[in-house]
């Protein structure tokens, strides 16, 4: 039920079998694209993944993501399973891309994207790329649900007026979460800002879209400009390594009981686009 392209991982390089090294390299902006088709699809990766970069800035005061960034997209399935097996160790028959840390032959550190032209490249890319973002920014320090749950606001992004905007409602993910809310199956407020890493990867039919509602609650809730808002002033909290569920409660209050009691309930009352 859940896509298995929201992996964040750490590995050594490898040498794949798939050469990459003779894909076409499109550099601009802040990041290196590889691209197995060849440059119409290099340059188009490389426009969409600096646009999405401007809308990750956003909220985390306009950081910026160190230069040397790397996106590789191949061509084909079989050729992406092949370097996804060889460069990181990933077998999972259902992964569509993923976002590690690689070293190269001078000892150098920085975090590779990786995924394959599909229906769903683009939805891919925007939620690998918030990985690659928030890694150089915060590396493995931000909770969790936040990661996956910012990643996964980002992948429902609409062009408007020549511009990428991001936040789109997915019918999917939104019809589950209702679900799970309504079945009493849901994870509380408590819950996702508790939970690890290996306890939330291992429930994910429920985590994930519960991460996504969270975040989704959390930015649009209160109908103020990005700027201005609460969760805004959250993630500058963790910019200062502020403790997460301290500033958590700080900036949304401390009552948990009416906290859930609002989140599900705005949860339940939101409505896919065709049914507004």
């Amino acid at each position: 039920m859940i896509r298995a392209f929201a992996i964040f991982l750490l590995a050594a390089s490898a040498q794949a079998a798939t050469d990459i090294g003779e894909f076409t390299n499109v550099t601009g902006g802040h990041y290196q694209v590889l691209a197995q088709s060849g440059p119409q699809v290099g340059e188009q990766v490389n426009g969409y993944m600096n646009g999405m970069l401007q809308l990750y800035s956003r909220y985390f005061s306009n950081w910026m993501i160190k230069d040397g960034a790397r996106v590789v997209v191949f061509s084909n399935r079989d050729d992406f399973r092949e370097y996804s097996r060889d460069s990181a160790g990933i077998t999972h028959q259902g992964l569509t891309g993923y976002c590690h840390l690689m070293t190269d032959e001078d000892g150098n550190r920085f975090y590779e994207l990786v995924t394959y032209e599909d229906e769903r490249l683009w939805q891919v890319l925007a939620h690998e790329g918030f990985h690659q973002f928030i890694g150089y920014e915060l590396g493995m320090e931000i909770p969790v649900w936040l990661n996956e749950g910012m990643a996964q606001y980002f992948e429902n992004c609409s062009v408007k007026y020549g511009r990428l905007v991001p936040g789109g409602l997915d019918k999917m993910k939104l019809a589950i979460a209702q679900q799970l809310i309504q079945r009493k199956r849901a994870l509380t407020v408590a819950d996702l800002l508790a939970m690890d890493r290996p306890t939330f990867y291992a429930n994910s039919d429920v985590t994930y879209p519960m991460s996504w509602a969270l975040v989704y609650y959390l930015m649009m809730r209160d109908g103020t400009y990005y700027m201005n808002n609460s969760f805004r002033h959250y993630l500058q909290d963790l910019k200062f390594n502020h403790d997460s569920a301290t500033s958590f409660r700080k900036r949304f209050g401390r009552d948990s009981a009416q906290w859930q009691t609002d989140f599900y309930n705005y949860i339940l009352h939101l409505r896919p686009p065709s049914e507004n």
